[in-house]
């Protein structure tokens, strides 16, 4: 009765969100050797494929390297029916030798997403940015979240979240920048458990690193109960992360949510499980929302931060943005943030990457001026006007 009464303590019911999926139909086709029905099943294969690669491509553009190819035909289009969560049949015949099957498919984005990430399709396809974490905690028996790189206490005990996190991220090929090269940089103990956007970004440049996930996790209780052998404890974490582009300083995902419950037959062993369930939490959740970014920028529009220094006066900036506007191949909007003291901050929506903006503005010719690129980023450049 005991362990009944266990067991239902610990189930919890959860609210799921309704799954994005994407409509789109495809046509399969099989040759008819012998076997008719052979033939069928394997033109409903091919149009399930198909309606699976329609979907990907807008998550991968179509150039995607060797490597990345063959990842998707390996892990996601050799999987098809598993992204597939229903389908209409709206033709199926045989004409000549050829069976022919046409479909209309709901392909989970969802779980397309979820792959993509996990098997670091959509993270090599940004350039494998380098990673920092600054998560600070709040363990069980704690008063108020620490940081590990606000120093004292075992510092292993402080980075629960983190280790679990980069462990499931690791798996699937990122790359993380290990802290220990900011020592003799900056002091980390001075910018408290709550670094804001600009402190996370200046870390991240100063490290190395591309992108910094900034958070805070706190353990709480969540129940106990009395059995034989002693008492049983149970405790969730609660958490907020927000990504940070170090180049930019632009927050592109943001999460808040309860982890799953940590489970112990010590509040200690609870808290810490609760906040090590967190951080594989983390790893699902937050690169989930970085990875639709990701692949919004590799498939369409991507914004690029453009500083423009050495504008003389007013009218050369104007005329400089009408070069963009009317004759740099991609580039289909150009916002102006701020001009200061010669400095000017723009803001580019193009088709392309910063690289390829870079290497247009080198090679091209002003009128009564010069530009030279003086730094580029994967989402931002800086030039010179001389």
């Amino acid at each position: 009765m005991k362990r009944i009464l266990v067991i239902a303590f610990l189930a919890s019911a959860s609210a799921t969100a309704a799954e994005e999926s994407r409509s789109t139909e495809a046509t399969g086709q099989a040759a008819i050797v012998d076997d008719v029905l052979a033939a069928k099943a394997a033109a409903k294969d091919d149009a399930l494929r198909t309606c699976v690669q329609q979907v990907a491509t807008t998550i991968v553009t179509a150039s995607t390297e060797t490597d990345q190819a063959r990842l998707l035909s390996d892990k996601i289009y050799s999987h098809s029916s598993g992204y597939i969560r229903k389908f209409t049949v709206l033709e199926d015949k045989q004409e000549g030798n050829t069976w022919v099957t046409r479909l209309r498919c709901e392909v989970s984005e969802a779980k397309l997403d979820e792959d993509m990430m996990a098997f670091g399709i959509a993270y090599r396809r940004a350039g494998m940015p380098r990673i920092m974490t600054l998560v600070a905690e709040q363990a069980i028996n704690a008063s108020q979240a620490t940081g590990w790189w606000q120093g004292g206490g075992n510092g292993a005990d402080l980075r629960v979240v983190e280790n679990a996190f980069m462990d499931r991220m690791e798996k699937s090929g990122f790359s993380f920048i290990d802290p220990e090269v900011l020592s003799g940089k900056l002091t980390l103990e001075t910018i408290g458990a709550d670094p804001n956007v600009q402190k996370a970004r200046e870390i991240g440049k100063l490290a190395g690193a591309e992108v910094v996930i900034v958070g805070r996790a706190i353990a709480k209780p969540l129940g106990e109960m009395a059995i034989d052998n002693g008492t049983f404890y149970t405790s969730v974490a609660n958490v907020s992360a927000r990504a940070v582009r170090t180049d930019t300083g632009e927050v592109i995902a943001a999460t808040e949510f309860t982890g799953p419950a940590g489970k112990g037959f010590e509040q200690t062993t609870a808290g810490r499980g609760a906040l090590s369930a967190a951080g594989r939490q983390l790893a699902a959740d937050l690169f989930a929302k970085i990875g639709k970014v990701w692949s919004r920028e590799q498939s369409g529009m991507k914004r690029v931060s453009l500083v423009v220094k050495g504008v003389e006066d007013y009218a050369r900036l104007t005329g400089f943005k009408a070069v963009l506007v009317n004759s740099v191949k991609g580039v289909k909007d150009v916002q102006q943030r701020s001009l200061d003291d010669g400095r000017a901050e723009l803001e580019v929506t193009l088709a392309g990457t910063a690289d390829g903006l870079a290497a247009d503005l080198a090679g091209r010719k002003y009128p009564g001026y010069g530009l030279k690129v003086k730094k580029v980023t994967a989402n931002a450049v800086e030039v010179e006007l001389k």
